[in-house]
């Protein structure tokens, strides 16, 4: 009896699908536990930015806290609908949001219950694929290895909160997994609506063109305009309602006032926070915020690079490069280290290069990690600013 089942325990380790929720689990269970300790050892920091308002956030932190800063737009466009100052947050997610509450009761609850479950069901779902598109190409050494980076990087908790960054996820990885076995009009059509979701979505109609490009897909080619349609519609939206198709542009400068008008170079950027790091005191908790940024900033701009030398796709270096590229026009690294998290191709470079390392190198290099993750987890819990 005790030799089946050890052997139906190791055939069930054995499945990929269960190892990644294993780990999808381990994962899930250290955010909670860091958010509830965070309510217990940590100051709140104001009276703004906490889910649902400040009145509901207290009532319940250890739920209402997954909804922080930008999960209070989502939660109030599922609400109410859109109103000033939030069209930089795409439709997609908050229409899901109050389609899944809807038939529970239209409230706050249930539309952050609603927002919760969506976010940890297609992050899950897309880790799965995404081990399956890297296998593709590369080991199942190298599809763990991204899948735990992914996992335990310094801002993976926004996969499980409020924020659209899972559905995003699911929706590319899954558009690229077709796009790879050449089923090109519904890749198209998931990029559509990820385009719906974020502005980075429309980066798969330059992926997928590089990909036409070099295997000459004939005619189902033209799918590839369907990506860009989602955001066409949105900026309709945004026409016809507030007379501008590109205030999810216009209106970065105002809720993010460390953006600038114009195009800022690269180099600048970095400059400007070279300074900022020298000129602002360690004791000062937004510290920690400008060192991430800029460690990021550095970071994903080397991974694509590094990409190119590996002979990753062109499409996907593509995807990663102008991702990360694309939001530092406006002269800040803000917010950019919630941005690339998504980016799964710049991943899958770092875990090529970490499985390179003695594997006693790597894990402190992931534990370094985890805690950084552990620490901006319980500050976000807590009205204080990370990404």
């Amino acid at each position: 009896m005790l030799i089946k089942r050890l052997k139906f325990m190791k055939k069930l380790l054995e499945n990929e699908k269960i190892i990644i929720a294993i780990l999808f689990l381990i994962w899930k269970a250290l955010l909670l536990a860091v958010s509830a300790v965070s309510v217990q050892i940590l100051e709140l920091r104001g009276r703004d930015f906490f889910g649902g308002g400040y009145e509901t956030y207290i009532t319940m932190p250890f739920f209402y806290g997954w909804a922080n800063f930008d999960g209070e737009h989502y939660l109030s466009i599922a609400n109410i609908g859109y109103k000033g100052l939030e069209q930089a947050f795409f439709p997609l997610y908050p229409i899901l949001m109050n389609f899944f509450a809807n038939p529970f009761g239209h409230n706050i609850f249930n539309l952050v219950l609603s927002g919760l479950l969506i976010s940890n069901f297609c992050f899950l779902i897309a880790l799965i694929i995404l081990y399956k598109l890297i296998l593709l190409d590369y080991s199942k050494k190298i599809a763990y290895l991204t899948i735990i980076s992914i996992l335990v990087f310094p801002t993976s908790f926004y996969f499980g909160a409020l924020y659209n960054e899972s559905l995003f996820l699911l929706l590319t990885v899954t558009s690229f997994y077709l796009m790879r076995k050449n089923r090109l009009f519904w890749a198209s059509i998931l990029g559509f609506l990820s385009s719906t979701s974020r502005i980075f979505g429309i980066l798969l109609t330059g992926a997928f063109s590089i990909e036409v490009w070099k295997n000459k897909f004939k005619l189902s080619f033209l799918s590839i305009f369907l990506i860009p349609l989602g955001l066409a519609l949105y900026m309709y939206y945004q026409w016809i309602t507030v007379g501008d198709p590109l205030a999810f542009y216009h209106l970065q400068k105002i809720v993010g006032p460390q953006h600038e008008s114009g195009i800022t170079l690269l180099p600048q950027v970095y400059f400007r926070y070279i300074k900022i790091i020298l000129t602002t005191q360690i004791t000062n908790p937004i510290y920690i915020t400008m060192v991430l940024e800029v460690v990021i900033g550095l970071l994903f701009f080397i991974l694509p690079i590094i990409g190119f030398f590996k002979k990753m796709r062109k499409s996907y270096i593509f995807y990663a490069l102008v991702g990360f590229l694309l939001p530092t026009i406006q002269g800040s690294f803000s917010s950019v280290p919630r941005y690339v998290i998504v980016f799964f191709p710049s991943f899958i470079v770092l875990a090529i290069l970490l499985s390179k390392f003695r594997i006693i190198t790597r894990v402190s290099m992931l534990i370094f990690s985890a805690i950084w993750l552990i620490i901006n987890t319980a500050l976000f819990f807590r009205g204080y600013w990370v990404a």
